[in-house]
């Protein structure tokens, strides 16, 4: 019995520790990312940013339950490269500019797809096996206080490299 106990918990430390070393590695992979993306967005590099959005964009975000929104809504906010240049300055607006230079790394959260809603899953078909989702979500009012206004972008791999998949705010990208 206290054997058993022993290999248990052996075998849990050392669960532990292969999760931890492969997060670092994603975690490494993601720092640099996200540190590229600040760079280019806070000196607009438009081309640069074009480059890590895998398109068609998601720009409408929705919760089951509370917005019933049609197939043919959801397919309305994604947006194709196409008509990437004609949107980009909604999406990467003054707040955005401002903010996400700000934000650490530390304040993207890996979501939980499985315990998620429709939003998250038909994202999670976009990236490699194995792989998760990031968000980072600014919430700001003015002066850099909490307030009403918010804004999110949602990460992921696809073909080994991590891409922008999606972004949403409190109004709509195509009006």
């Amino acid at each position: 019995m206290k054997l058993n106990l022993l290999r248990f918990v052996f075998l849990s430390c050392l669960s532990m520790l292969t999760l931890t070393a492969q997060a670092q590695k994603i975690d490494k992979e993601f720092r640099s990312f996200y540190k590229g993306l600040q760079r280019n967005i806070e000196t607009d590099r438009v081309d640069a940013i074009t480059n890590i959005v895998h398109f068609p964009l998601q720009t409408i975000y929705w919760v089951d339950e509370l917005n019933n929104l049609s197939e043919e809504e959801k397919r309305d906010g994604l947006l194709e490269s196409e008509d990437f240049d004609r949107y980009r300055s909604v999406i990467f607006n003054e707040d955005v500019k401002r903010i996400i230079p700000l934000r650490q790394v530390e304040q993207v959260q890996q979501i939980d797809i499985e315990s998620s809603g429709d939003y998250y899953k038909r994202l999670a078909e976009l990236i490699d096996p194995g792989s998760t989702l990031l968000e980072l979500y600014c919430q700001y009012g003015e002066y850099d206080t909490v307030g009403d206004n918010y804004f999110a972008f949602v990460f992921g791999k696809v073909n080994g490299e991590y891409r922008i998949l999606a972004y949403y705010t409190d109004t709509r990208v195509k009006e």
